[in-house]
This record gives C-alpha cells, sequence and structure tokens, in this order.
C-alpha cells in the first residue's frame, strides 16, 4: 500500500452505511499528524500547487495566435479528447478551478472563473476566465475580465471572489488579490501585527466593468486605484491561516437607518478552526470595517481555514420527500479531517536566525521542492487520498464489509479524530412543533483543500447579533457526495431562484490534455421540509436533441447487464426510475473502451444501506465481474475504488434518478434532493459503438419502471473572438423586475 504523503489534507470518498460508522471500505483511516513545518503546503497544496515562484507569468493577449489557432479548432476538440466536456462551461484550454461571482445584468448570465492560459495545472498568475450567456445554457467565451497588474497587490494572482448588481447600475467584483513575498517590484510587507506569514500577500480588491461604449458583454473592467480592504484585523495569540474570498450575504439598516452591504470574508485560526468573519460598508467599494465573526468552529475537525464561504435563506417548499438526512458527519468520517495543523504564522523570528530574504528564498525552494513531489497533478492528489491507511472495495459492487473500526475503544468511546464531543453537539439538532429541523439558512464553506467535501450547515440567524448559529445547526454535510465538487458559487437570478456552479476537478494525470477541470451545470437549491434539495435547473433541458430514447416495465436480473440499445453519444440526459423487487441494489453500469475495461462504472442506489454511489473497475477486473457476485480487491493499485454516501430516501421507496453524463464529466441527481458528481474515463469508442451503458441489479431482480436518454447538444453557439465586434447574443435586453444581488437574498436578511 502508499503511504500517504506527509501533509496531505483529505477526507476522501466516505458514505455512511450500517452501523452508521463504518466507511465503505470497511475500515477508518488513522487521523492525519502534521509536522509543523508541512501544514502550508498541506493546505494549500492541492488547490495552489506550487507555492514557490511561477513558472511563468501569465499575461493575456487578445490577438495571440494560440488563441486564434484554439477558436478555429473548438469544433474538432471532442473528436480529438472524447473526455472532453461538451455542455459544460470550461475555457477553451488551460487550468478551470473556483467559480466566481456569478451574476445577472441587462439580460446576460454573467459566469467568472479562476483560470491558467497557458497551462493544465494551477500557478500564480491566475486570472479571471468569464462567460456570458443570455439563457443560462448557451454560453461564449470572452476575454479574461480581471488579469493580474504587475507591480500592483495582485500581481501575482486575481484569486477568488463575487460580483454584485443591483440590475440597474453596473456590476462590482470584489476579489482576493495575491502579491509573492518574493515580489519586491510590489512594495513593503505589511506591518508584522497585521501579516500573517503566507508565502504571498492577501489583499481585497475591487473593478467595475467599462458600460460607457455600450459593451453589453462586459468584456472590460477597471480596476480601482485603492485596496478594498488592504489588511487584514490585528492578528492574536491565535493568528489567522488565511483572509480570502470575498462574499457579499446581505443589505440591511444599521443603528442610525443607513444601508449597509454585509460581507463575509473566509478565514481559520491557529488550533482553533475555520471561520467566517463580517465586514460592513455603505460603500461597496470603500469604507468597510471589521464586525466580528459570523460563526467560528470550535476545533479543526472541519477544516483549519474555511474558503468560500456562502451564506444564503433558502426558499422553503412542501416536504414531499421521505425522512430526514442524518443531521451531521458520523464520527468515522469527521475521523479523515485533518489533524489541528500548526499555523503558518511566526511569533517572531529568532536572534540567530537567517536574515529574512534568505528565509523566504528558503521557505520557497522548500515549498517547490515538496509540490513537485508531493503534489504534482490531481491524479497524484486523488492517489495520495485514496490510499489513506484504507482498503479500498471491489470495483464491482458489494455491500461493505465489518472491520476494526466498529470495535470501541476502553471508555466506551469510538477512537475518533475530533472525540464524540463534536459529534454530540451537532446532533443536537432543534426541532419545531413538527418535528422537523428549525432552520432557514444555508452556510456553505470549502474546507482546507480542494480533496475534502464542500460542507454545509442548515441553521437559523440571529438577526439582531447577524451570527449563523452553529450550535444546534443541522451538519456539517456534504453539499456533494462525490469526489471532484469544491468551491461552489451562487446567485439569485430575476426570477428569484438561488442558483449554484461548483468546480468539477479532473481525475486523470496532467500531461496528455490541453485542459482542466470544468463547472457544473447550474443548480437551483431550495428547501424541502428541513432538508437541503439540489436539481439542475430547468433550462438545461433545452440542450436535448430531437426525440427520446423510452423503455419502461422492463425486468433486470443479476449475473447479467441489459444494454440500453439504439442509444449512441457520450453526451446524454438520463432518467429512470427503479423499483426494488428483491434486489438489494441496482444502477447503470457505463462500459469503458480502455484495455481491460478500466475505467468502467457502476452507478447504484443501495435499498438496504440508503446509500448513493458510484464503483470504478480497476484494471484487473473484467466487464462481467461489474454484475456478478462480491468480489474483494486484493491489490488497491488496480485502481478500483467507490465513492458516494447516505440519502434520505423512504424504506423501499422507487428510485428515481437523473444522469447527467458529459463525455468524462458525471452529476447524478436523487429525487431526494441529493447530487453525486465525479469523472469517468472510458477511453475512444470504436466506430458505431453504442453509448456503453447497461442497466445492473444485485441481490436480486429489480423493475425498471420506466427510463427516457436524450443525447445532447453542445453549450457553445460559437466563440467570439473579442478583436471583433458583435456578439452571438442580439436580442433585445430583457427587463430585470427585481435586485439581483449575488450572494444576498431577494429579502435581506435582517430586514
Amino acid at each position: 500500500m502508499r503511504a500517504q504523503r506527509p501533509g496531505l489534507t483529505t477526507w476522501g470518498p466516505v458514505v455512511k452505511p450500517a452501523p452508521a460508522h463504518r466507511l465503505l471500505s470497511g475500515r477508518k483511516p488513522r487521523s492525519a499528524h502534521f509536522p509543523s513545518d508541512h501544514w502550508l503546503a498541506s493546505s494549500f497544496a492541492c488547490r495552489y500547487g506550487n507555492f514557490g515562484a511561477p513558472r511563468q507569468r501569465q499575461t493575456w493577449n487578445p490577438s495571440r495566435q494560440q488563441e486564434i489557432e484554439h477558436m478555429l479548432e473548438l469544433a474538432n476538440s471532442l473528436r480529438a479528447d472524447p473526455e472532453r466536456p461538451a455542455f459544460h462551461v470550461m475555457p477553451r484550454h488551460g487550468w478551470i478551478n473556483d467559480p466566481n461571482g456569478p451574476v445577472h445584468y441587462d439580460g446576460r448570465y454573467h459566469l467568472f472563473y479562476q483560470h491558467i492560459v497557458n497551462g493544465c495545472e494551477w500557478d500564480f498568475g491566475i486570472v479571471w476566465g468569464h462567460a456570458v450567456s443570455t439563457d443560462l445554457v448557451h454560453w461564449e467565451h470572452l476575454a479574461p475580465a480581471l488579469v493580474p497588474t504587475p507591480g500592483g497587490p495582485d500581481a501575482d494572482g486575481c484569486f477568488s471572489g463575487c460580483c454584485l448588481s443591483d440590475g440597474k447600475s453596473p456590476p462590482v467584483i470584489l476579489y482576493t488579490g495575491v502579491r509573492l513575498r518574493s515580489n519586491a517590484a510590489c512594495g513593503p510587507l505589511p506591518p508584522p501585527e497585521y501579516d500573517l506569514n503566507l508565502p504571498f500577500i492577501e489583499s481585497q480588491l475591487w473593478a467595475v466593468p467599462d458600460t460607457a461604449s455600450g459593451d453589453r458583454n462586459l468584456t472590460h473592467w477597471t480596476k480601482g486605484t485603492t485596496a478594498l480592504i488592504g489588511i487584514p484585523p490585528l492578528q492574536t495569540d491565535e493568528p489567522l491561516v488565511g483572509w480570502r474570498d470575498p462574499f457579499i450575504f446581505e443589505q440591511r439598516p444599521n443603528a442610525d437607518g443607513v444601508m449597509e452591504w454585509g460581507m463575509l470574508m473566509g478565514s481559520g485560526r491557529k488550533n482553533i478552526g475555520g471561520s467566517v468573519m463580517i465586514y460592513r460598508s455603505a460603500d461597496l467599494t470603500s469604507g468597510w470595517r471589521y464586525d466580528g465573526l459570523l460563526c467560528e468552529a470550535d476545533n479543526t475537525d472541519c477544516g483549519a481555514m474555511w474558503e468560500c464561504p456562502l451564506l444564503f435563506e433558502l426558499e422553503k417548499r412542501p416536504d414531499t420527500a421521505g425522512p430526514q438526512a442524518p443531521a451531521h458527519l458520523d464520527e468515522a468520517q469527521l475521523a479523515q479531517t485533518s489533524a489541528a495543523p500548526p499555523s503558518v504564522h511566526s511569533a517572531g523570528q529568532p536572534a540567530d536566525s537567517p536574515p529574512d530574504d534568505i528565509q523566504e528564498q528558503a521557505q520557497e525552494a522548500d515549498l517547490r521542492d515538496r509540490m513537485s513531489h508531493g503534489a504534482e497533478s490531481q491524479q497524484e492528489q486523488q492517489e495520495a487520498a485514496d490510499t489513506t491507511d484504507q482498503a479500498q472495495p471491489s470495483g464491482r459492487w458489494q455491500p461493505p464489509a465489518a472491520s476494526e473500526s466498529d470495535e470501541e475503544s476502553d471508555d466506551g468511546r469510538q477512537e475518533v479524530f475530533g472525540g464524540s464531543e463534536l459529534a454530540a453537539a451537532l446532533a443536537n439538532v432543534q426541532l419545531d412543533e413538527h418535528g422537523q429541523a428549525n432552520v432557514t439558512h444555508l452556510l456553505c464553506v470549502s474546507p482546507d483543500a480542494p480533496t475534502n467535501p464542500v460542507l454545509y450547515y442548515l441553521s437559523t440567524m440571529d438577526k439582531d447579533a447577524c451570527r449563523f448559529q452553529l450550535e444546534g445547526a443541522k451538519g456539517p454535510l456534504r453539499l456533494d457526495l462525490g469526489d471532484v465538487l469544491y468551491a461552489p458559487n451562487c446567485m439569485n437570478d430575476p426570477q428569484g431562484r438561488l442558483l449554484m456552479w461548483g468546480w468539477l476537478q479532473e481525475r486523470r494525470k496532467v500531461g496528455s490534455y490541453d485542459y482542466a477541470g470544468c463547472l457544473s451545470v447550474p443548480r437551483i437549491m431550495y428547501l424541502r421540509g428541513d432538508r437541503l434539495h439540489q436539481e439542475p435547473a430547468p433550462e438545461v433541458k433545452n440542450l436535448r436533441r430531437g426525440k427520446s430514447w423510452q423503455q419502461s416495465r422492463m425486468t433486470i436480473v443479476p449475473e447479467e447487464s441489459t444494454p440500453l440499445e439504439g442509444i449512441a453519444g457520450a453526451a446524454l440526459d438520463i432518467e429512470c426510475t427503479f423499483e426494488r423487487g428483491s434486489a438489494t441494489a441496482a444502477g447503470l453500469l457505463f462500459r469503458s473502451w480502455n484495455a481491460g475495461g478500466e475505467g468502467s462504472a457502476s452507478v447504484v442506489y443501495d435499498w438496504d444501506r440508503n446509500v448513493l454511489e458510484v464503483v470504478f473497475l480497476g484494471s484487473g477486473e473484467s466487464r462481467e465481474s461489474m454484475t456478478g457476485g462480491p468480489i474483494d480487491m486484493e491489490d488497491e493499485e488496480e485502481g478500483g475504488h467507490r465513492i458516494g454516501g447516505e440519502v434520505s430516501m423512504r424504506p423501499g421507496e422507487n428510485v428515481q434518478m437523473r444522469i447527467l453524463l458529459d463525455h468524462s464529466c458525471m452529476e447524478v441527481y436523487l429525487s431526494s434532493g441529493e447530487v453525486l458528481s465525479t469523472r469517468v474515463y472510458r477511453g475512444y469508442p470504436p466506430d458505431g459503438a453504442d453509448a456503453g451503458i447497461d442497466f445492473v441489479a444485485y441481490g436480486g431482480a429489480a423493475e425498471v419502471k420506466r427510463a427516457e436518454v436524450w443525447e445532447m447538444r453542445s453549450i457553445w453557439k460559437r466563440d467570439l473572438d473579442v478583436s471583433k465586434a458583435g456578439s452571438v447574443f442580439d436580442e433585445p435586453s430583457q427587463s430585470v423586475k427585481r435586485p439581483t444581488m449575488v450572494g444576498s437574498q431577494p429579502v435581506p436578511v435582517g430586514a
């Protein structure tokens, strides 16, 4: 078994079978231990890659030949790479991560994202990529909205943030800019009492579009001449471990009746845990003051640094589904979170330490060495996560076996990092007179690194103090049950819907393709009873092409697969309903064309465990092994593994499943409101091949009550050459009936 790399923070893919504390693999991972000089690398390794000097400063030139060539070759890209998504937003080429500042303005949806133009790995010099749409599903590429300014506070990267519009005035971008400590051209470092001692200096910045020319696509942005907020709060004995990702969440009157904006800032404190700060100002671009903490964890079980915080009030709809989801992550899941990392803050330089410039060079060299050997690609990061002292289950579906992790310690408690006290506190959910959790707001955080799941809490707001009630909250819960979603962002659209996009990472090695990552389809989020419900925006159906393939009342039996005959294509929208019958589990098998069937995957719902999971086939197993009886994986290096989690279906209930398959990108939606996102790399299909999809059942016969499949169109109508005037969107501007505020609500918190 490959040892976990030092300092890599990861939860890894898990589910919550019975008993509640057992992992899918049947073994409990050890608590992570972090040497004091490894935390910085572990916290940023997976998200930010190399911490040293950038390999190449990223610049943007709309007329450069490479951009023109990629634009002309876009139509051939799918033929060249069968794994490249077609109906998920992504750049023409290069790296993508966090979605930033989705906003609706002047009849158009604008979606920004973190983007490296000249490479498929994260690097400093990151820009804000930009795409625009009039209907939420057909998009066009635009030039980056924000690029680093040499010598400025964002000289080494325009990090994540938000965008705000009231529907009338031009929108404003708020973002975190970074400069390397070693970049002398950017001026002096912050005063020691405000210095977080990171390899880079973070500043909160702003920009506005140039709308005087009548450019409705907002292709040109002007940065503010002064920082939004130049330095973090004064450091204490528990210093901050980060300070970034601004997000506007409300507008409300202060004590003097003056309307003020409320802004969140992701952070965390040494040896304390993740936290979310609040800043306030009557002016979006100046006058911001620190107003304390929205909330703060009392340990690092759920991350030491909470990135990309989101807070919003959810629309409530009648509860028509089954019992409520689990109120919190179980103790085995909490055990997979990182141990409390030593802070990157230095309390002072020892008298005999080397000069600052030598220390900085040594620090950057050390970090470059660690990143180049410890996190060279997302695939290696995932391999490290997958080998965290746990035996991987077979690529063929089987219930997880009991293990030593089921046993209790001598004092009667589960031996997990974080202790049972946290789990007990999280289980203390406040209930209303109907026995449902009394929740109105959702807090979403991305803890530490993208190998970790995005977490959310459901609770209420103390409107007087403007504090989110973590005590008694329902959570932490995973926003997505898969292994690729991180750093989501959201907006309220003119219809009052809460729309969310997330970053879907790659899970293959860098070098064989000229892009990395994409964004999820837009999801609508709301409360159904006291549970979060996610579903694709209805507009996604507009991408369906022609008539659908349909099937009903079909029995599927174990030991054999039932192909979906007559379906071709790798971009599909699949809806199906399974009735249990005598089966323990049922779902769909996605066959691979790779040698040995490696890359095949089954999407399976298990009625006994109430679990949705995707089981991947290892290189040592055949396709037929996915439809037979249980087998064990003796060699985890073969690549078989499974991901997933518990859902909130009623016992024995028919399973309604919608799968958006976009070449290698897969999003699985259940009628109970849960989502699982992952990547499935099936290789090059032979000429004339069908879609390579079978119905499968395990433990007995199940029935497909209804199935319908559509081929899907690309979302790209055509790419816009920014050197030419005009746009593919020439419809008249749509009127905006209500203010649209990214991160705020139609009825502001506390109003």
